[in-house]
């Protein structure tokens, strides 16, 4: 832990270190998916995932974000009884996962979604377990359900594998990695297609869930926060009489300065994933411990931060740190919410970003409609 040692361990990625899931994450997402592999095999799946989170790509997620979002929210608010927030999320952001990234359509995600829901909460927890695939055991499980899964996907999965693209249509992040493969001569099984699918909704829409319900959390417990959040949505014209009709940007994202800060302040405090984990490729040291060849190696986020000097009263829910903050070479690896690298997560901002993480689409829609 600490940015000095991460920055090691993540900028030796395929020199001292590779990327090692435990044995039962391998198993259960597949040994060929993109946060399994390495080099150059990693470098070009990630390429073609990459294509999905460009501008004009998120620019036209965002009115199916802000649907879903809309829809979740008044659901919430026709209840008559308190709303359980983080069960509420997975379901909500596995909706946008399937859409965004699966190019399902509205109608489809309706039909499978508790029981795709409830698999995945299975598989999830079953994830780190002892590799031993007999009845009853974790694994078994975890693969139970992974099985399901892929059986719900397959026939989506099909059409895409099947049909002509349209080219003037815009295309998820599951078709884009279909016809990377194609364009490269690469060799793709339907066994492939449902591992990066299933890959792509599990990292899609758990970790987003978990920060979106820390952030109502946060808000919860800091009033000031809140109005501060308003306030900015209101100057925005995202809130009042007219904000309805009013749609989000890209654009209009960047302006939402404070917005952005207070979800970075919450991925430092709570970030979604703990940590990566790493194998040894070779014997080295860090900071005087020699770390054998072979060994596994795991970089914390969590504690990353919480050791972070450039961060005073690191307890404290203070999203104004991040207004002032600088983000050079030497404070690059205090905040890794999305770790670093070459095997940094999809999800990091890209440099056209001059604000906010990808997240700030989902996030920013449900500050806007529970503000109301």
């Amino acid at each position: 832990m600490g940015a000095e040692h991460v920055r090691q361990i993540l900028l030796a990625e395929d020199k001292l270190v590779a990327v090692q899931w435990p044995a039962s994450v391998r198993t259960i997402l597949g040994s060929d998916t993109l946060s399994n592999v390495h080099g150059a095999q990693h470098k070009n799946k990630k390429k073609a995932i990459m294509k999905a989170f460009s501008r004009e790509a998120l620019e036209n997620y965002i009115p199916v974000i802000q649907e879903e979002v809309r829809s979740a929210v008044a659901d919430w608010l026709r209840g008559e009884s308190g709303v359980l927030v983080y069960p509420e999320m997975k379901r909500l952001m596995f909706r946008i996962a399937m859409r965004i990234l699966l190019g399902f359509e509205p109608e489809q995600t309706s039909t499978d979604e508790k029981e795709l829901v409830e698999a995945f909460e299975e598989m999830t927890r079953n994830m780190f377990s002892l590799p031993i695939d007999v009845p009853f055991s974790g694994l078994y499980r975890g693969l139970k359900a992974r099985n399901l899964i892929h059986s719900k996907i397959e026939e989506n999965i099909k059409k895409k594998m099947e049909n002509c693209v349209d080219e003037t249509k815009h295309r998820d992040a599951l078709q884009l990695l279909i016809d990377n493969c194609r364009k490269n001569d690469e060799r793709l099984t339907m066994q492939d297609v449902k591992e990066s699918a299933t890959e792509l909704l599990f990292g899609g829409h758990e970790t987003t869930a978990s920060t979106a319900t820390s952030l109502v959390m946060f808000l919860g417990l800091h009033s000031n926060v809140m109005l501060r959040v308003r306030q900015e949505l209101r100057e925005k014209e995202l809130l009042g009489v007219h904000s309805q009709d009013k749609r989000l940007s890209i654009q209009l994202l960047e302006q939402l300065k404070y917005t952005g800060c207070v979800i970075k302040e919450t991925l430092r405090i709570n970030p979604p994933v703990p940590g990566g984990f790493r194998v040894a490729l070779k014997t080295f040291e860090l900071n005087g411990y020699q770390i054998p060849k072979g060994w596994n190696v795991i970089y914390s986020i969590c504690d990353t931060h919480d050791v972070a000097d450039e961060f005073p009263n690191k307890q404290e829910f203070h999203p104004e740190r991040f207004m002032a903050r600088a983000t050079d070479a030497s404070s690059r690896f205090n905040y890794i919410p999305f770790g670093g690298g070459t095997i940094s997560c999809p999800g990091q901002p890209p440099n056209w970003i001059r604000n906010d993480d990808l997240a700030t689409v989902a996030l920013t829609e449900i500050l806007f409609s529970l503000s109301r």
